[in-house]
C-alpha cells in the first residue's frame, strides 16, 4: 500500500559566509514542505522556519520537526539557534514551538537521540555541541550539556580551529560520536540519558590524517559499521565499530572523485540505501554523486561517479522505500529527483523542481 509522504527541504534565507570562505546570498524560503506522490512528483504545500534552517531532523513519531538556524549571531550573542515545530501532516503546516540558543556560531547539523529524549546540535564555527531535552509537547528545554572542542589541524584556511560537523548517537544509544572537521577527529563520548550529560574518552578517538576533514557519517542497520565522508580529502572511510566497547577499526578508504578530477571540489553528504546494499556520497565542485556496492562484511566496491546535473549537491536523501534519491542543489537553486537502479546503483534523472538555496532534504512517510 502506498503511504503518504512529506518532504522537508531546508535552505539559506539570508546571506552568510561559509567555512569555505564562500558567501551564500540566502534566497531560500525557509523549510519548504512538499507532498510526494508514488511517481516522485512534488507538490509544494508550505514554507516557514526562517532564518537559515539549513539542517533538519524528525522526531521518531513524525509529529515534530527540528531545525538548526545557522547564524553568526542570535540575541546579540555569538550563537546560532535550534527550533522545534509541530507538523500538520494534512496541510504540511509547521507551527513554531520553541527556539533556543545553541551557544556556538554556524550550527550545521542536528540529530534526535534514539530514545527521543534529546536533540543534539553541532556548532561548526563555534567548535562545540549541545544537548537539548525534548519536553512532552515537543518543544526544547535549555541545554542539559554543552561541550567545547579545542585544537586545530593541517589546513590553515579550513582547520585553524575546531569545527564540529556532526553529532549522532550509535544505534543502540550507548555512546555519542562527534565528527570534528577542524581537528581531524571522530570522538566517542559516553552518555547518561537520565541527565543528558556526556563523558569524554568513552573509547579511543579516531585521528585522521591531517587535512582530511571528517564531515558526516552514517551507521549501517546492524550498528557494526560506520561510513564516514571526509570533506577536504573527498574520501569515504569504512570503520568497524565494536558495539560493546565503542572502539573503531579502519577497514577501507575509497575516493569520492575520479582520479582525473582537476576541479576544486569538496565532499558533502553520505547516505546508505534503506536496504543496506548501496552507499552514495556527493561532491561539491565536481558536482557529482559517487555510488558504492556494500558487501556482507561492510566493505565497499566503487560502482560509478556520475555528474549530478546541478550545481553544489549540498545534501540528498533516499526515500524510505528505496526507489528514489532526491538531491538539493544549493547554487543552482533546485531539487533533482533520481530513480535508483538497485542492481547497479545507477541514478536516472526524473524531474527538477525549483528550490532556492536548498541545503537539506528529509522524508517522512505516514499512514
Amino acid at each position: 500500500m502506498q503511504r503518504n509522504r512529506l518532504v522537508f527541504v531546508g535552505s539559506y534565507t539570508q546571506s552568510i559566509v561559509l567555512g569555505t570562505g564562500e558567501t551564500v546570498p540566502g534566497s531560500g524560503d525557509g523549510v519548504t514542505v512538499y507532498r510526494m506522490d508514488k511517481t516522485g512528483k512534488l507538490t509544494r504545500l508550505f514554507a516557514a522556519g526562517k532564518p537559515n534552517p539549513t539542517y533538519l531532523a524528525l522526531s521518531a513519531d513524525g509529529k515534530f520537526l527540528y531545525t538548526v538556524n545557522e547564524l553568526k549571531e542570535y540575541h546579540e550573542e555569538a550563537s546560532s539557534a535550534v527550533s522545534a515545530y509541530r507538523i500538520d501532516s494534512k496541510t504540511g503546516e509547521l507551527t513554531l514551538l520553541s527556539r533556543r540558543m545553541t551557544g556556538g556560531m554556524d550550527a550545521c547539523c542536528l540529530s534526535v537521540s534514539p530514545n527521543g529524549k534529546y536533540v543534539m546540535v553541532a556548532n561548526f564555527s563555534g567548535g562545540s555541541f549541545a544537548l537539548f531535552p525534548v519536553l512532552p509537547d515537543g518543544s526544547l528545554a535549555t541545554p542539559s550539556c554543552f561541550v567545547q572542542h579545542y585544537g586545530h589541524s593541517a589546513n590553515p584556511t579550513r582547520q585553524a580551529s575546531p569545527h564540529v560537523h556532526q553529532i549522532s548517537a550509535d544505534p543502540a544509544g550507548e555512546r555519542i560520536l562527534v565528527a570534528d572537521l577542524g581537528t581531524d577527529e571522530l570522538s566517542v563520548y559516553g552518555i547518561d540519558w537520565d541527565c543528558g550529560c556526556v563523558s569524554p574518552n568513552a573509547a579511543p578517538t579516531v585521528r585522521f590524517t591531517p587535512g582530511e576533514g571528517p564531515r558526516q557519517f552514517v551507521f549501517d542497520a546492524s550498528g557494526r559499521t560506520i561510513y564516514l565522508v571526509t570533506e577536504l580529502a573527498s574520501t569515504v572511510c569504512v570503520f568497524d565499530y565494536d558495539q560493546k566497547t565503542g572502539k573503531t577499526k579502519l577497514l577501507q578508504t575509497l575516493p569520492t572523485l575520479p582520479n582525473e578530477c582537476v576541479a576544486d571540489s569538496i565532499a558533502a553528504c553520505i547516505k546508505l540505501h534503506p536496504e543496506g546494499k548501496l552507499l552514495y556520497a556527493s561532491n561539491r565542485g565536481h558536482d557529482s554523486i559517487a555510488s558504492y556496492r556494500v558487501h556482507e562484511d561492510g566493505t565497499l566496491t566503487p560502482l560509478r561517479i556520475q555528474k549530478a546535473g546541478g550545481k553544489t549537491p549540498r545534501d540528498f536523501n533516499i526515500t524510505p522505500d528505496g526507489n528514489f534519491l532526491l538531491a538539493g542543489f544549493q547554487d543552482s537553486n533546485e531539487l533533482i529527483l533520481f530513480s535508483i537502479d538497485r542492481a547497479n546503483g545507477l541514478l536516472t534523472e526524473i524531474e527538477r523542481t525549483p528550490c532556492n538555496s536548498a541545503t537539506a532534504v528529509l522524508f517522512y512517510d505516514y499512514e
